[in-house]
């Protein structure tokens, strides 16, 4: 990633310098660059171009997101992307970018109603003219099902593939999770690494997530817990907390030794950050160093409480139902009056909703 920090209303500034910054994913360049493009300067005006530009970096630059969320420049943003599809002045690749821009202002209902269908017509024309991001859009919708497109798992996968085809790397750590799941396609692992790996060389941090998982666990790749200590700390230090599941890969690596020196304190550190941002593995692995003691005081109580906590985590979207390892503790821990008071009721519904889960997966 190349860093350019200089403001478009400065003197030194420099648009190529900026430019390259920018696509090289930086966010506060892609920000500055959409300024240039929103305010027509050293470029021409293109609205469609600012929008994109902000869009990417809206999610780790915050004047990005706060000058999306502006209804003002919303509204303004939609006249200008239906009076420049539906009129001559673009062709080619800026018609195509206008065209997909107007489409996620459906999606988002910026400046118009919220209308999928719509979202996916614009996309499907920025498609036929080969724009990746609209190319990998419409994938997203049949992965889906969205926007009047029936869900099809075999279809997002080839929509995913001509995206990362043309050349677009946002594609290229869905078809990663594709290969690895085996969504649409026969699961391959080793073509799941060569996609994550593809992701990562473009600065992509959830793959470097997933790179620590491969190098740690041998997955489509030799085995190698220095890889993956890489990997996950790469992570960690540009996203902090946004990662949780890289501080808990790297928390196992310190607990068990694994590509650096044992450091349970380390390890109990990073499970504790991991388990603040609801991740219900890391909150389970805190847990039993609470119980065991270590790299802390043995505290059962606590140690109760982050196995209800690993337990009780639902989320509706991934379909996740609780930690069966956290609900077996708990039982014990009823059913023993450790960190509780024993009560033989709660330790055998615990216990059944275990094997509950268990049978289900």
């Amino acid at each position: 990633m190349i860093k350019y920090t200089n403001k478009y209303t400065e003197k030194s500034f420099d648009i190529d310098k900026c430019r390259k910054s920018a696509e090289s994913g930086y966010a506060p360049a892609q920000y500055q660059l959409g300024q240039c493009y929103e305010n027509g300067i050293s470029v021409e005006r293109n609205l469609a171009k600012a929008f994109k530009l902000y869009w990417l970096a809206s999610d780790n630059c915050r004047p990005a997101k706060e000058r999306l969320n502006k209804d003002s420049y919303q509204g303004q943003l939609a006249k200008w992307l239906k009076k420049a599809v539906n009129g001559n002045r673009l062709s080619g690749k800026d018609l195509a970018e206008a065209q997909c821009m107007l489409g996620c202002c459906y999606r988002r209902g910026w400046g118009v109603e919220y209308d999928m269908a719509s979202a996916v017509e614009w996309w499907q024309k920025a498609a036929d003219l080969g724009d990746g991001y609209a190319i990998d859009r419409i994938g997203d919708c049949y992965s889906n099902g969205n926007g009047g497109l029936p869900k099809d798992a075999e279809k997002a996968f080839d929509y995913y593939q001509k995206a990362a085809d043309g050349g677009y790397a946002g594609a290229y750590f869905t078809l990663g999770l594709c290969y690895r799941n085996g969504d649409g396609v026969e699961r391959d692992y080793e073509k799941a690494f060569y996609w994550f790996n593809k992701a990562a060389e473009h600065d992509d941090p959830m793959a470097w997530v997933e790179l620590g998982h491969c190098y740690a666990t041998g997955c489509g790749v030799a085995e190698d817990y220095c890889q993956a200590v890489r990997w996950y700390n790469k992570a960690v230090d540009f996203g902090g907390n946004a990662f949780p599941e890289a501080q808990r890969g790297l928390a196992d690596c310190y607990a068990a030794g694994h590509g650096v020196e044992q450091d349970w304190e380390k390890a109990a550190d990073l499970y504790r950050q991991a388990a603040k941002n609801d991740d219900p593995e890391a909150q389970f692995q805190l847990a039993r160093c609470y119980a065991e003691g270590h790299g802390v005081e043995q505290d059962m109580a606590e140690a109760v409480r982050l196995y209800k906590k690993a337990a009780t985590y639902v989320n509706e979207n991934t379909g996740y139902n609780g930690h069966a390892g956290a609900m077996r503790c708990l039982a014990d821990c009823y059913a023993n009056g450790n960190g509780i008071r024993k009560n033989a009721k709660q330790a055998a519904l615990w216990r059944a909703k275990a094997e509950e889960l268990n049978n289900i997966g």
